[in-house]
C-alpha cells in the first residue's frame, strides 16, 4: 500500500501508518528492509515478491508457504505485514496489522468485485499471523468477531498524530491556501474518502437544514477524493457548488489540509464506522473543534473532547453544528479538550507498543 501510495501521491491511512512505523522503528534499535507484493520489478528501496494474490490463492490451497518465503527467511527476523496482504511464512513469525474488518462487517461498504474471494481469503490468510496488531479496543473485538482469533493473539497499538499538526499556520499562509481553493473563511470542514461509510449524504443534508444565515456565515468544505460507489455524491457536490455554500476540493496535500483544518470553525466526522478516525485526532492537534460519530470507535478516540452525534439522525447532526456555530465558550471548551486529549497519542508510543509485539515475537 506504501508503495502504491508513493506512487501516485495519495496517502490513506495504511500508508500513513506504515510510513511512521519505517521512521520511528530505527531508533528502537530496529533496522528494516522492504518488501511489497507488486505485479512489476521493486525499486532500490523496495523488494518486489510478485503479486499476493495468486500468491495467497497457491498457499491456502496447497497449504504450501509464500513462494519467496525462503528470500524473507534469509534476510528477515520478522515479517510485519501493515497492509492486509499476509503471507504465509515457513521459518518467519510474521505481525499483521488489521486496521479493521470492515470488509466483514459491512460488505455493503466495499468493492462488490470478488468480494466473496477477497473476504474468503483476508479470513484465511489472517491466521497465518502468529500476532494481530490493530489500532482500537473496538477494532480488537471486532476483530475476534469476525475473524475468530483469540484475544490472546491480538495487540492494541492506536495510531499517532503528524507533528505539522501541531505547528501554528500563520495567517498570510492560511490566506494564500484559501485563495488558492476560492474559499471564504470560518467554515465547517469533512475530511475523508467519498464512500458510503463517511455519511456525507446526511452530512449535507443537516448543513442544508441550518438557517440560511448560518448556512452563508459557516459553509460546508469537503476534502477527500473520489472512492467507491461516489458517482451520485459527486454530482450532488457539483451541483451544490453553485451555491458557494458547500465546497468539494477533492483531495489535498497535507500540507494545505493543516491549513485548511486551522482556517475551519469546526470539523464535523459523522462516519458510521471507522477503526479508528484519524481526522478527529489531526483535528483536536490543529486546535478545531470537532463533532464526531458516536459509532465504533469514535467514542474511543474522541472521549469527552468531542461533541458525540448519532451520525443517523440528521437533527443530531444538525443541531451540533448549530451549537458549535454559535456558541463560543463550546468552542473554545472544545478546544481546550482536545488539546489535552490528543497528548495521549503520538507515532513514537505506536512504535515503542509495536516493538514490545517484536521483542515477544522474534
Amino acid at each position: 500500500m506504501l508503495r502504491k501510495a508513493e506512487q501516485t501521491g495519495h496517502l490513506d491511512g495504511i500508508a500513513v501508518y506504515t510510513q511512521n512505523l519505517l521512521k520511528q522503528i530505527p531508533a528502537l534499535g530496529v533496522s528494516s528492509t522492504r518488501y511489497a507484493f507488486l505485479s512489476e520489478q521493486g525499486d532500490a528501496g523496495c523488494t518486489s515478491l510478485g503479486r499476493f494474490s495468486y500468491q495467497a490463492v497457491a498457499s491456502a490451497v496447497t497449504g504450501c508457504p509464500l513462494f519467496r518465503s525462503a528470500h524473507i527467511e534469509q534476510n528477515a527476523d520478522l515479517f510485519h505485514a501493515t497492509d492486509h496482504y499476509i503471507p504465509k511464512l515457513a521459518k518467519v513469525p510474521v505481525v499483521a496489522t488489521i486496521m479493521d474488518p470492515i470488509s466483514l462487517a459491512h460488505p455493503e461498504w466495499v468493492a462488490g468485485r470478488g468480494r466473496g474471494l477477497k473476504n474468503a481469503l483476508f479470513k484465511k490468510t489472517a491466521h497465518w499471523a502468529d500476532h494481530i496488531i490493530t489500532i482500537s479496543d473496538y477494532a480488537a473485538e471486532a476483530i475476534q468477531e469476525h475473524f475468530a482469533v483469540p484475544a490472546s493473539r491480538i495487540s492494541v497499538t492506536p495510531l499517532g498524530v503528524d507533528e505539522n499538526c501541531f505547528k501554528r499556520v500563520s495567517e498570510e499562509q492560511k490566506l494564500a491556501v484559501l485563495s488558492r481553493y476560492n474559499l471564504p473563511s470560518n467554515y465547517f470542514v469533512f475530511i475523508g474518502t467519498l464512500q458510503p461509510r463517511k455519511n456525507i449524504e446526511r452530512l449535507l443534508d443537516a448543513f442544508l437544514q441550518l438557517p440560511e444565515q448560518l448556512q452563508q456565515q459557516h459553509p460546508l468544505v469537503i476534502v477527500g477524493r473520489e472512492g467507491w460507489s461516489s458517482e451520485a455524491l459527486v454530482k450532488r457536490l457539483r451541483g451544490l457548488a453553485l451555491s458557494r455554500k458547500v465546497f468539494w476540493l477533492d483531495y489535498v496535500p497535507f500540507e494545505d489540509k493543516y491549513a485548511l483544518l486551522q482556517a475551519s470553525l469546526a470539523m464535523v466526522f459523522p462516519s458510521l464506522y471507522e477503526g479508528f478516525g484519524l481526522p478527529v485526532l489531526e483535528a483536536f492537534a490543529s486546535n478545531t473543534p470537532v463533532i464526531s460519530s458516536n459509532l465504533t470507535s469514535l467514542p474511543e478516540v474522541a472521549a469527552d473532547a468531542a461533541i458525540l452525534i448519532n451520525p443517523y439522525v440528521v437533527d443530531d447532526i444538525a443541531q451540533a453544528m448549530e451549537a458549535v456555530a454559535q456558541d463560543e465558550a463550546l468552542r473554545q471548551g472544545l478546544q481546550q479538550k482536545g488539546a489535552e486529549r490528543v497528548k495521549q497519542f503520538s507515532w513514537e508510543m505506536t512504535a515503542q507498543k509495536t516493538m514490545q509485539i517484536y521483542k515477544t515475537l522474534a
